[in-house]
């Protein structure tokens, strides 16, 4: 039986570390002292669409408060905190050990600085989870996770993690993983960054049909990224991100059928998950960093790589660490501010 270590506690950490914990030999490293308190003295309660658990699994605070080394390592915290927590997971691997990644947005790029290659496994969530309180989360949704080499190979480690994974919820194989982390961004840059910098849910920004343009050129201009590197896209929860964005016909003035098909989808989304509150909005309310740098600014940086414009994203970057840097507020009027960028 493999050793394993949950590396974040919040709600993606606490419901895989809850239900790995169950059936195999884990720890959790929750980093926040209040959550690893509350997990010790009460334990930690997962709620939600696989009812109501409660689990009693070891919890520290820190790797260095148990000495322990491990055989898999799933980081499951921000984006932003990933790069220090692998630095420190490092000294806590075995030798033939890896990590996994579960972040929005592409955190490898940075991760392989420190991380040796074959040490990483990609990894995406398509649940949903809320962290309630410390020791107490909420599964909101169900679906599946995907996992996979970063070289497309489906080797034993990898059926073994998800053989581990499917504890939690049906988990697939990908042999292209990271054309599916980056088509999860191209869906977190349009829905998670447009709802931080709006402040709207996504049915209330859906509804308004300049702002599915802004979604349509997110994504428009993500595809083309993606084009220009030779990432091939993957189909996220049933959906072909790449059929969402404008063709170069749609993007001239007038009526396409297209243009309307696709608009009607992108509404039909708002409609679906009307009550989705973006998480980078709820780190800005909170006070802290958002991941965008790691989504929208992934296709920031691919584009200047190879040669491809993307205004509409580079301008929502800017614009939301100008809420984080307190200079702008989060407000609907700030997406009004892409509609000249767009050329239909």
């Amino acid at each position: 039986m493999p050793s394993i270590a949950i590396a974040g506690c919040g709600a993606i950490g606490g419901i895989i570390g809850g239900f790995v914990w169950d059936k195999e030999d884990t720890v959790l490293i929750c980093k926040n002292p209040e959550i690893t308190q509350a997990i010790r003295t009460h334990g930690l309660y997962v709620k939600g669409v696989r009812g109501n658990w409660r689990f009693t699994p070891r919890a520290y605070a820190n790797f260095s408060d148990q000495r322990e080394k491990f055989d898999i390592i799933i980081l499951t915290m921000k984006a932003t905190a990933v790069y220090d927590a692998a630095k420190d997971a490092l000294n806590y691997l075995k030798p033939d050990g890896f990590m996994v990644t579960f972040q929005n947005g592409i955190v490898e790029d940075k991760l392989l600085e420190i991380v040796p290659e074959e040490k990483l496994i990609g990894g995406i969530v398509g649940f949903g989870g809320t962290l309630l309180s410390p020791g107490v989360v909420e599964m909101t949704s169900r679906g599946e996770l995907i996992i996979g080499e970063r070289n497309g190979k489906v080797t034993e480690r990898v059926k073994e993690l998800q053989r581990i994974l499917n504890y939690v919820t049906p988990t697939r194989i990908s042999e292209n993983i990271w054309g599916a982390k980056y088509s999860k961004l191209l869906i977190n840059a349009c829905i998670t960054t447009m709802g931080a910098v709006s402040g709207l849910y996504l049915g209330e920004m859906l509804r308004r049909k300049e702002f599915r343009k802004i979604f349509g050129e997110i994504i428009y201009e993500g595809v083309k990224v993606a084009q220009a590197r030779g990432i091939k896209l993957e189909k996220i929860s049933g959906v072909p991100i790449d059929k969402l964005a404008p063709s170069e016909n749609d993007r001239k003035k007038g009526f396409t059928f297209s243009r309307f098909l696709k608009d009607t989808i992108i509404r039909a989304i708002g409609w679906r998950f009307r009550r989705l509150k973006s998480s980078s909005l709820q780190s800005l309310e909170r006070g802290r960093k958002t991941e965008v740098d790691f989504i929208n600014g992934t296709i920031v940086k691919y584009g200047k790589e190879a040669g491809v414009p993307t205004p509409v994203n580079e301008k929502i970057v800017k614009m939301v660490h100008e809420i984080e840097d307190g200079i702008r507020k989060i407000s609907p009027e700030n997406l009004e501010e892409l509609l000249p960028l767009i050329p239909y």
